[in-house]
């Protein structure tokens, strides 16, 4: 049987760097959560007495102080763990090359990514 190569169009590789970024920061918030929670049962506090709207305040304010090392985390998660698999990027190089906005832009269009299509999920090979 033969395998279906396609390549990701700009505007799918965009979609694809959304998700990651979604992932990432729920990940990031989720780890906050836990680091309050754990906090909060450290103080000797039955977290189920307290308000989910004052945690999810908390946690908030403890992403905003961690912020890049929740962000790595996540990131490392997402990246190594295969039970994020469906949230990572679809090739390494799509997101630095995107994320270079400072910069002055070519003339060369943003790489695609070939995908082998295995029901109806992308395994990402290489880079044309």
């Amino acid at each position: 049987m033969a395998k279906a190569v396609r390549s990701l169009s700009p505007k799918q590789i965009q979609e694809r760097i959304q998700q990651h970024r979604q992932a990432v920061m729920v990940l990031a918030l989720m780890r906050a959560k836990k680091a309050i929670n754990a906090k909060l049962k450290a103080q000797g506090v039955r977290v189920t007495l307290v308000l989910p709207a004052v945690i999810n305040a908390q946690a908030r304010d403890y992403l905003a102080e961690h912020r890049d090392e929740l962000i790595k985390e996540a990131e490392h998660a997402i990246a190594t763990s295969p039970l994020f698999k469906q949230w990572r990027l679809p090739c390494a190089d799509i997101l630095s090359a995107a994320q270079q906005q400072n910069e002055p832009k070519s003339n060369q269009p943003l790489p695609r990514c070939k995908y082998q299509v295995r029901n109806d999920r992308g395994i990402c090979t290489s880079i044309d």
